[in-house]
């Protein structure tokens, strides 16, 4: 009987800790598209107070729910590079044995797709939103 075909083996131990190394990151891609979705809704939810001439308190409120949903995104993104390095240490660390298993296929795909969730400069990312929010309190400010 093969070593790796024992449970508990040392290559059954390195495929359980890539495919935990990889949920991981998928995890953290999908909370920053939630995030993401989060900061669209409350943006045009604004818009909406604002259109609809709600009060100040009630505009401003919402407006620090989308300060604090701005804040996390450059958070999770961080998380999002962490792991990933960690993941791309584990596969860089990978025997023939562990490279030719169907778990190893899936943590490269994850890479790939990790890769694509984080932009190249995270703060020019944000950038836009910040701005987005501060011409809306520009204009607010002047409305009041």
């Amino acid at each position: 009987m093969a070593l790796s075909s024992k449970p508990g083996s040392t290559a059954d131990a390195q495929k359980r800790t890539l495919k935990i190394k990889a949920s991981a990151v998928k995890r953290l891609i999908k909370d920053k598209a939630l995030y993401l979705a989060e900061l669209s809704k409350q943006q045009k939810h604004i818009e909406e107070l604002v259109s609809q001439n709600a009060e100040g308190a009630d505009i401003r409120k919402q407006k620090e729910v989308l300060e604090e949903t701005l804040q996390m995104i450059p958070h999770i993104e961080s998380r999002i590079k962490n792991s990933l390095k960690d993941l791309e240490n584990h596969l860089a660390s990978a025997d023939s044995e562990l490279k030719a298993a169907q778990e190893y296929v899936d943590a490269k795909a994850v890479v790939e797709e990790a890769a694509k969730a984080l932009p190249e400069d995270v703060s020019n990312n944000n950038a836009g939103a910040v701005a987005a929010v501060g011409s809306q309190e520009q204009q607010d400010s002047k409305a009041e």
